[in-house]
């Protein structure tokens, strides 16, 4: 979920993408091979029934338990209320990092050899860095951690050389930006420094308040600020700088954060004949004062920059949507791609009955955005909603996106899922996924559907 969205319920979740086309084009690797080939349907990764096995990592240390499927009829009334699930809640009595609470999954493809890697983030009990209690006990966010797949369909826990096996942890320093909970939001492999780049947003130890709730009532980890992490292997990152932008201004419309950044390189960003001119283009969002009883609602933004290490701010590109809407309170975490001529968003929107789901929005320049009127039956969407009513594992919400292009002209899109199923005693996450018609960006199906 979206730490932003979540400041509502204060529950939430994100939306983002990145093209793949796996052969060396430019400098910054967010491209890869083919990605997914097979889109049949398949029993594996979306069963509840658990076997453990371990699998060595490729850095030679030992690499996480595995959740994986028991085998089970695809076709059976349990299997189907998995559908769409490729990364499990971790088993709640075990000693992962993320077993508490996950999301906002970030996949791209290894480097030099085949498989897939998935970056997210997540928390294991019920406190934050320092001892901290998160001001909204739903919200995901904490330490940073990694799965890994060979197709993309089924992922299996990383076990990184944290407690836990977690990859990243808050700063031990109390004064940090990022001192108390972090999140990953993108990540970017540097192919002419042979580096890995993790974008992410961290809160302090600072107190301040929180919209929509008493005035006089303080908590941390509050203001949310976007920084960067370097890593030579993607699996370590020690190497941390930010934040690499501030808060508004008092009065400007980011006062409350920059969170959830997203990164499009030079390279996915302007014409064929500008390729490498132009500017490094980022994505964010905060919550504003506002709305019903003025309990808030998310805009986003956007920042360029010309070397990637400097930033820009621009201005607020999307915001709340009308009264009654299903995005009305709100544009949080989203992820931006190029597809031909055209910059497509997909974001996550909320409504103040606590529903979130994945819209659209579409720009010519990256500056200037319009929701996606062409979608679903509700005026600009949502192109992908939770189940509501179902007894599937993704009942509850839909949110953080991650949208994956295929060789083939389709995408696959990552997300956040959370859902309360029959027998459970209290709402679970995981991570889906669903594909497209074909190229049709605005059609959409959990996979294995």
């Amino acid at each position: 979920m979206s730490a932003a969205s979540l400041f509502c319920n204060l529950a939430s979740s994100s939306v983002d993408i990145t093209l793949l086309d796996c052969r060396p084009k430019a400098s910054w690797a967010v491209k890869s091979r083919s990605f997914f080939s097979s889109l049949g349907r398949r029993s594996q990764g979306f069963l509840p029934k658990l076997s453990v096995s371990i699998k060595k990592a490729a850095s030679g240390r030992s690499s996480s338990t595995v959740i994986k499927n028991s085998g089970m009829d695809p076709e059976s009334e349990i299997d189907r209320r998995f559908t769409g699930r490729v990364l499990a809640p971790a088993p709640g009595d075990s000693d992962w990092w993320d077993k508490k609470l996950l999301s906002g999954a970030v996949v791209v493809p290894e480097i030099g050899k085949s498989g897939y890697r998935m970056y997210y983030y997540g928390r294991g009990g019920d406190e934050w860095a320092k001892g901290v209690q998160p001001f909204n006990a739903s919200l995901p966010t904490g330490r940073n951690g990694m799965a890994v797949s060979e197709d993309g369909l089924q992922f299996e826990r990383y076990m990184g050389h944290l407690s836990g096996g977690a990859i990243m942890d808050p700063s031990p320093d109390y004064a940090a930006f990022d001192a108390v909970h972090i999140g990953v939001s993108d990540v970017l492999y540097d192919q002419a420094e042979d580096v890995w780049r993790m974008f992410y947003f961290g809160g302090g130890y600072e107190e301040s308040t929180l919209l929509g709730l008493n005035p006089d009532k303080l908590f941390r980890g509050v203001k949310l600020r976007p920084g960067v992490a370097a890593s030579k292997d993607g699996l370590s990152f020690d190497d941390r700088e930010g934040p690499i932008l501030e808060l508004g201004e008092k009065g400007a419309w980011d006062e409350n954060g920059v969170s959830w950044p997203r990164v499009l390189p030079p390279e996915e960003n302007g014409d064929e004949k500008d390729k490498g001119k132009s500017n490094w283009l980022m994505t964010y969002h905060t919550r504003q004062s506002g709305g019903p009883n003025n309990f808030g609602f998310f805009s986003a933004g956007v920042a360029t920059s010309a070397d990637g290490k400097r930033w820009h701010k621009h201005s607020k590109i999307l915001s709340a949507g009308d009264p009654g809407a299903w995005d009305e309170g709100g544009v949080s975490v989203r992820h931006v791609l190029r597809v031909n001529d055209k910059y497509v968003m997909f974001y996550e929107g909320s409504n103040y009955k606590f529903q979130f789901a994945i819209g659209l929005a579409t720009s010519d320049d990256g500056l200037v955005w319009e929701k996606d009127f062409q979608v679903g039956p509700e005026p600009g969407g949502p192109i992908l909603k939770a189940r509501v009513g179902e007894n599937v594992w993704d009942n509850v919400i839909v949110g953080t996106p991650y949208v994956v292009a295929l060789s083939d002209g389709s995408f696959r899109l990552y997300y956040l899922g959370v859902g309360k199923m029959v027998g459970d005693e209290a709402s679970k996450q995981g991570i889906g996924l669903a594909v497209s018609d074909g190229p049709n960006y605005r059609s959409w199906r959990r996979f294995n559907e």
